[in-house]
């Protein structure tokens, strides 16, 4: 499919229905909730820019993840050598104290959960992410890995059960 077809109305429904959910799927990387926000409006004004260029075998869900996913690669990968710099100036600075900063109880909430959901198995984490953080359905899923929805099914279910298992009494 070709997005070149999309006019401003169609581009505009795709990122209405598409924005939170790549802002969130970002963010679970980055953990920096503004350059989420920045990153994935750079993939929708890099995809509008370049629509007659664009054609992708599987849903536009799919293709934006995998876009954001690599504007992100790429945002880290122009800012590597200034954090590698900034670093080095940290540890030649002398650094008396550090006065630990309280976090509010939504943080703590979501790092915990985080925590938890890095612990899953790496299909099963994938699975759990691709349809809590990006929303796609079971049947998008299996379509997006190639393989059944039972086994998505399956994995949603050890998912949940694990996840439920190693937050008991921490939330």
């Amino acid at each position: 499919m070709s997005i070149a077809s999309l006019d401003r109305e169609s581009f505009r429904k795709l990122f209405e229905e598409n924005y939170n959910l790549l802002c969130n799927y970002v963010n679970s990387y980055a953990k920096d909730w503004d350059l989420s926000q920045e990153i994935t409006q750079k993939t929708f004004v890099r995809l509008w820019e370049k629509r007659d260029e664009i054609s992708f075998s599987t849903s536009s869900k799919s293709y934006l993840f995998q876009s954001a996913r690599n504007s992100l690669i790429d945002y880290y990968r122009a800012h590597k050598s200034a954090t590698v710099h900034a670093e080095k100036y940290t540890e030649d600075m002398d650094v008396k104290e550090v006065v630990p900063v309280e976090e509010d109880e939504a943080v703590v909430i979501t790092h915990k959960i985080a925590w938890a959901v890095d612990q899953l198995k790496p299909k099963t984490k994938e699975i759990f992410l691709l349809n809590k953080q990006e929303g796609l359905t079971y049947d998008e899923i299996a379509q997006y890995l190639k393989i059944s929805k039972r086994t998505v099914e399956y994995n949603m279910k050890n998912a949940l059960l694990q996840l439920k298992e190693l937050l008991k009494g921490k939330i």
